[in-house]
This record gives structure tokens, C-alpha cells and sequence, in this order.
């Protein structure tokens, strides 16, 4: 799913940074980092692998040389990583690693700087473009969720769902109509989340504050809404692109 978020010229450097934050994991070396030696030794395992070199005889790790450098658990790096191309919030993040903020947001600067050195494509997209740009898949899955929300709220003639007709009229200024034929009135939210769902004359514009990447507080002071409704809000809007197969905006749009 990661890979749906980043543009397509992007994933070989992020298959290949990938590959990187597999081998610190692991804690795999090939070589020496001062000598480029092949030959070397384990000298202690815990909390850290730990090698000599046999050629220049200093000590090193996994991460001796790189942003990386005294920041394990290594595992946290890939987490907080593809939590971030998730769009996923720095509270968010340290709230599953059961961290503080300032641990994750100095383990993402690391990530940053080794990304600059050795992928600056993919580090200008993750530090700037990311955040103001749609990749075309979000940006279509943006499209055609405004499309069906648009349809919801402007359809005047829709099919009956107790005897098929499209003899209907709309009752009311939301989603309710009445059939001409059979009498029976009906919602066309009615199997869907967003049945009583209020305000649905802002819907529209909240999907587009949580597209642009939002948060909780930004969102309150534009619309006025208490934040115990705009986490109910987001939670629906991002299961309701689910249910409209439209995962990777779902994702994009969880956490702020």
C-alpha cells in the first residue's frame, strides 16, 4: 500500500532505502565502515552488535557512519518512515511506539538526512512535495470520492429500494425521497455510515481539509466543529473510502 503513496519515479529509491532500513534492522554488515574491510568479528551482541575490525582494529556498528548512529531500537525507523508517507502524526506514532515526540521526531530527522545524502529525490518529495502535492492516485481517488458525495447529495431521481421504480421525489433538503408508485419513503443513506449524519452541506468541504493534510485543531478553527465531532467525522469519512475502494486516500487522510 506504501508504495501506491509515493510517485512511480520514486519507488525504485524507496525499494532501495527499503532495502537499507532492512540490513540496520537485521543488523547486517558486509564491510568495515572506516576501511572497507571485509574481515572483522563480532564482539558483543547486547544491546547492540558490535564489530572489530581485523585490518584497522576499530570498533563500529550497523549504523557507525550514519545519521542511524546510537538511535536503536532500529525497528522504530521503518515504522516511523512509512507511519509518516501515511500521513500519520508525530502524537499518533509515539502513542503505538510508546515513545515520546521528541524520539520519533529526532529518528525522522535522521531518516531525513540519510535520505539527502543518498536519495535526494525521494527526501525532496518526503519533506516538501508530499505534503502540497497529490500523487495521481490519490488525486483520482480525491476526484471520484467528490463525485459520489456530489451524487448523493444532488440525485433527484434515484431507484426505489422497495419496488425498483425511478417514479421518486425528494422529500426534505437531504437524502430522503418518496416514491410515486408504491408510497414508500426512503433514505439513500440509509445502509451507509453516513446515514444521520449531519451538516452534509460541509461534507464536501471537509474531505478537502483532510486531503490538504489538516489537522484536528486547523480543521476546528475553519468549521467551527468541536473536536470530538471531527474525530467522529474523519473516522467515518476514512471507513467510507474504504467501503468506496479508495484505501490509499483512506490512508493519506486517517491520522492528523
Amino acid at each position: 500500500m506504501i508504495y501506491e503513496l509515493v510517485p512511480n519515479e520514486l519507488h525504485d529509491e524507496l525499494k532501495a532505502f527499503h532495502h537499507v532500513l532492512e540490513k540496520i534492522i537485521s543488523q547486517h554488515v558486509d564491510v568495515c565502515p572506516f576501511c572497507k574491510n571485509t574481515k572483522f568479528y563480532s564482539i558483543r551482541s547486547q544491546p547492540t552488535k558490535t564489530y572489530r575490525c581485523k585490518d584497522c582494529h576499530k570498533y563500529f556498528t550497523v549504523s557507525t557512519n550514519t545519521p542511524f548512529n546510537r538511535l536503536a531500537p532500529f525497528n522504530w525507523l521503518e515504522v516511523i518512515f512509512t507511519s509518516r508517507i501515511k500521513n500519520i502524526s508525530y502524537p499518533n506514532i509515539a502513542k503505538s511506539l510508546e515513545i515520546s515526540i521528541e524520539k520519533v521526531m529526532r529518528r525522522e530527522r535522521a531518516i531525513i538526512n540519510y535520505l539527502q545524502i543518498h536519495y535526494p529525490s525521494l527526501q525532496k518529495w518526503y519533506t516538501h512535495q508530499k505534503q502540497t502535492t497529490l500523487i495521481p492516485t490519490l488525486a483520482e481517488q480525491y476526484k471520484t470520492i467528490k463525485e459520489k458525495v456530489t451524487t448523493l447529495l444532488n440525485e433527484q431521481n434515484p431507484i426505489c429500494i422497495h419496488c425498483g421504480s425511478n417514479e421518486t421525489t425528494k422529500v426534505g433538503s437531504r437524502t430522503c425521497y418518496r416514491c410515486k408508485r408504491c408510497r414508500h419513503s426512503f433514505n439513500t443513506l440509509s445502509n451507509t455510515r453516513l446515514n444521520r449524519m449531519p451538516k452534509p452541506e460541509l461534507w464536501l468541504q471537509f474531505i478537502e481539509l483532510l486531503v490538504s493534510g489538516a489537522n484536528n485543531v486547523q480543521i476546528e478553527k475553519t468549521l467551527n466543529f468541536h473536536n470530538d465531532t471531527i474525530r467522529k467525522w474523519r473516522y467515518i469519512w476514512c471507513n467510507m473510502m474504504k467501503d468506496w475502494h479508495c484505501e490509499a486516500l483512506a490512508i493519506w487522510c486517517r491520522h492528523k
